[in-house]
């Protein structure tokens, strides 16, 4: 058998495994960090960061975030993107390693995401979750959200709704 073959063979497999693995087998994890980030002319500006250590908004938005900078709503949202060229969500997450999965995502990786997904988890919350067939990088929606691990199922009752609106 030659080379080429082998090759011909294999390369589709993986190619499938991995996009079987974002399709059927849920991804599951804390939310460790999230980022509300502005992009204008080149230069990235951390709007928020919320972690362990509380919330840090730029001094700059400070009066146009109010009191809940970690949830950001259409309005907040609607203004921003005035000023900057784009506006990104990103949430950080330590997967969970006890997931029976063949093709399993380990340790933690920053994920962007959608406005309302954004908005409708906090850092400590543990998330079943979906990323994108074409991005592997974007959380595109939840199939649980719970306050502690062992409460976490694969799929269950989650109150955000519309998860892909911006």
């Amino acid at each position: 058998m030659k080379r080429r073959t082998v090759l011909a063979g294999v390369v589709p497999f993986l190619q499938v495994g991995r996009w079987l693995d974002q399709l059927l087998l849920v991804n599951q994890g804390e939310i460790v960090q999230k980022r509300f980030i502005g992009i204008a002319e080149g230069e990235t500006t951390e709007i928020t960061v919320t972690d362990d250590d509380g919330t840090t908004v730029s001094s700059e938005h400070e009066g146009q975030l109010g009191q809940s900078p970690a949830e950001i709503s259409p309005e907040v949202a609607t203004s921003l993107r005035e000023r900057y060229d784009s506006i990104r969500f990103h949430v950080t997450v330590n997967h969970h390693n006890d997931s029976p999965k063949a093709f399993s995502r380990t340790g933690t990786i920053e994920y962007r995401t959608s406005r309302t997904l954004y908005s409708g988890i906090g850092v400590g919350d543990h998330i079943s979750f979906q990323t994108s067939l074409l991005n592997a990088d974007t959380i595109i929606s939840l199939s649980c959200l719970a306050n502690e691990k062992e409460s976490l199922q694969r799929r269950c009752r989650v109150g955000v709704e519309d998860p892909t609106a911006e």
